[in-house]
């Protein structure tokens, strides 16, 4: 009963399982959440305790993980918020009310939009635009993320396809986020062929984006998995390249073909960071891999970028997330033959 002892039990446990584990000659590190709760008067039952740990479990995870959150009687009525978000999700997902947005990426040879990288938006009928990082991490949760993926997939090789017919670029793409779940589905490979067959879409327009922590969290099932998905014959974006585990042995072991670089290599402001940018470019141009940068906030970030041989930037600088509409409109404007045809 003594929260000091448990706490630090915890905090014990925790880092044990923080340690890292040679799996296959590999080492994977491991992170650990934990919610605690102890018994007292406020509660009536078993389950309700439990009920109250959970809380404060998700508080610790939405923390940021690797961490211990005591329950705190306040986390009731975020539980039953997020309850209810999550019923709203549901409903909204069965009713077709989500949509897309896409955000260009554009080519720093011309200046042209290379392709999009398709996002996910939810506009709740009462709350309004609801941020992704609010209800995303409910979908993966209670597994809606499977059915949003799907609905990704399906929309942005729809819109893609139909873009295509309008504009004359060929080798115009359209990339879309993977997630956790998704990766580890036996169906997955199945539900990308059959969205490409269903949209008429060739494989090579069509891209999945995975972020490098999604990959190390099970790195063999993980390559796996990537290797098949790259026999369909689209393309594998590495995201956020930088922000946690990558190094080159890494990247050797996953059929990547674009790596997006992690705009916190843009906004450092150590002397070393265009030593470290050029370096990163040069890694992927040796390995095949072209190069995103993301988060380019200005003229001279782009120019220095395209100097050290990158391809390609993703930023609000260069492009606002739109519509489907709004983003066939820019397509012409870049395509003025197309567009009069």
């Amino acid at each position: 009963q003594d929260p000091v002892r448990i706490a630090a039990f915890a905090d014990a446990m925790r880092k044990a399982i923080s340690g890292p584990i040679t799996f296959n000659k590999r080492e994977i590190v491991l992170t650990a959440s934990m919610g605690l709760c102890t018994w007292n008067n406020n509660q009536t039952s078993a389950a309700e305790l439990m009920k109250d740990a959970e809380l404060a479990l998700h508080q610790a995870k939405r923390f940021g993980g690797d961490r211990i959150e005591p329950f705190r009687p306040a986390f009731r009525s975020l539980g039953t918020d997020k309850l209810q978000l999550e019923a709203d999700l549901r409903r909204s997902v069965d009713n077709g009310e989500l949509s897309l947005a896409y955000q260009p990426i554009v080519s720093l040879t011309d200046g042209s939009i290379a392709g999009f990288e398709a996002l996910v938006r939810w506009v709740h009928p009462r709350r309004g635009v609801i941020p992704p990082s609010d209800f995303i991490p409910i979908a993966e949760n209670s597994g809606l993320i499977v059915q949003i993926g799907l609905f990704a997939m399906q929309m942005a090789a729809s819109d893609l396809k139909e873009w295509l017919k309008q504009v004359d670029k060929d080798d115009l793409f359209v990339s879309v986020n993977l997630s956790s779940r998704q990766l580890m589905r036996q169906d997955l490979v199945a539900d990308v062929r059959s969205v490409l067959t269903r949209a008429n879409l060739p494989p090579e327009n069509f891209r999945l984006e995975l972020t490098e922590s999604l990959v190390m969290s099970n790195p063999e099932q993980a390559a796996s998995v990537l290797q098949r998905l790259k026999e369909t014959g689209i393309g594998l974006s590495l995201d956020d390249f930088g922000t946690g585990y990558s190094s080159l042995s890494y990247l050797t072991r996953f059929p990547f073909d674009t790596m997006k670089i992690d705009r916190s290599f843009l906004d450092s402001d150590a002397p070393q960071r265009l030593v470290l940018l050029r370096s990163l470019i040069n890694m992927a141009r040796d390995l095949g891999l072209k190069v995103v940068a993301e988060g380019v906030a200005d003229e001279a970030s782009a120019e220095q970028l395209a100097i050290a041989g990158c391809e390609y930037v993703q930023s609000y600088m260069f492009g606002e997330p739109m519509s489907g509409p709004q983003a066939l409109m820019v397509l012409k404007e870049q395509n003025p033959l197309a567009a009069a045809s």
